[in-house]
């Protein structure tokens, strides 16, 4: 539709205005006048409401995918930690085990040097035996294995087991008297009771 030109009088001079095209007047109907849209802020006559409203939607659901990632990899931490913890305490708990077995097999060697000990008179003989007792006691030391005070003290049910009991003047009950085997304990527990006689 064709549009005819219109003369305006502009200070005092007549000036021709070009009619607008159907395209121009469109767009000029279309455009928004706000002053916010002009500034390239936010108006609630332009397309760019609806642009916001989809880019915070989009942005929760950024926000939530992150909290869950947050929160599995925090469950995953935690999982870790306690499967460290227990894989410390089985590892432990079988070198302790190990200790003890590998303890209780040496016992009787030392139960043999101590028992030959009272037999043998010869001075150079019974030193190379108390050599050979000191070097046992260092070796348990070192896998913190000590051994358990028996002759002189009072008897222990948790320490010393008494197989024999006697009476013995001006000796007060409980006391213990004899070691018939030495007993050893570990920062775990006792690896072995000691074998005593005690006043009654």
């Amino acid at each position: 539709m064709n549009k005819t030109k219109k003369a305006h009088s502009i200070n005092g001079e007549e000036k021709v205005v070009e009619p607008l095209s159907n395209e121009t007047e469109e767009n000029a109907q279309n455009s928004c006048e706000d002053e916010a849209c002009v500034n390239d802020e936010i108006c609630e006559n332009c397309d760019c409401v609806d642009a916001e409203i989809e880019l915070s939607g989009l942005l929760d659901q950024e926000r939530e995918k992150t909290a869950n990632l947050t929160s599995m990899l925090q469950q995953l931490q935690a999982d870790f930690d306690n499967y460290r913890k227990r894989n410390a305490k089985l590892t432990e708990e079988a070198k302790q085990k190990g200790v003890f077995d590998a303890v209780k097999a040496l016992l009787p060697a030392f139960d043999a040097v101590h028992v030959a000990k009272k037999q043998i008179t010869d001075e150079n003989t019974l030193k190379g035996l108390e050599m050979v007792e000191r070097e046992l006691y260092n070796s348990l030391a070192t896998l913190e294995i000590t051994p358990i005070e028996t002759v002189g003290k009072e008897f222990d049910a948790n320490l010393h087991n008494a197989v024999v009991a006697e009476s013995v003047e001006g000796v007060e009950a409980g006391q213990i008297l004899e070691e018939y085997s030495a007993g050893f304990t570990s920062p775990n527990g006792v690896v072995r009771f000691a074998s005593v006689k005690i006043s009654k």
